[in-house]
């Protein structure tokens, strides 16, 4: 599997899980992908996607689990995933994206993202460099990575 995900990827509207993992993936995601809105799982980890996440992944409100570690993402995470209300994992740790995670993303922490015994919510929120910072700033991530060494933290409260 090579190549990119076609924007006709949103015709598949009762499609509920695209597992494309480790698929040598790459480019942008195609705004068909959040046409998607019955999709409870996506799982694009370590591909070589780059680009922004869209607001527009907040339009698709079943996810339960979305899984975009280890590509190029840059950019900020919207808010809007926060809209997910029943998104129990989040895993984007070893991208790009950078700033501070989103209170509205934060908030799902109290609701959904803690209720599983594995790391729900990572993120680049370590830095085992002192002279290095974090690339986000996350008051709610269960564990931290560090981008540079890929080593992760669990945080414990």
């Amino acid at each position: 599997f090579n190549g990119t995900i076609p924007n006709s990827i949103g015709l598949c509207q009762d499609l509920e899980k695209l597992h494309l993992q480790e698929s040598g993936l790459h480019g942008t995601l195609p705004d068909g992908l959040y046409d998607l809105i019955n999709l409870q799982d996506l799982y694009l980890d370590r591909n070589d996607f780059s680009g922004t996440i869209s607001e527009r992944i907040g339009d698709m409100t079943g996810l339960l689990d979305l899984r975009l570690y280890e590509n190029r993402f840059s950019g900020a995470l919207p808010s809007t995933p926060g809209f997910c209300e029943d998104l129990e994992i989040l895993l984007i740790e070893n991208t790009n994206i950078t700033g501070t995670l989103p209170q509205e993303v934060c908030a799902l922490t109290a609701k959904n993202l803690f209720s599983i015994e594995y790391a729900a919510l990572r993120a680049d929120c370590y830095s085992g460099d002192v002279n290095v910072a974090p690339f986000i700033e996350c008051d709610c991530c269960d564990t931290c990575c560090d981008h540079v060494t890929h080593e992760c933290h669990k945080i414990i409260t």
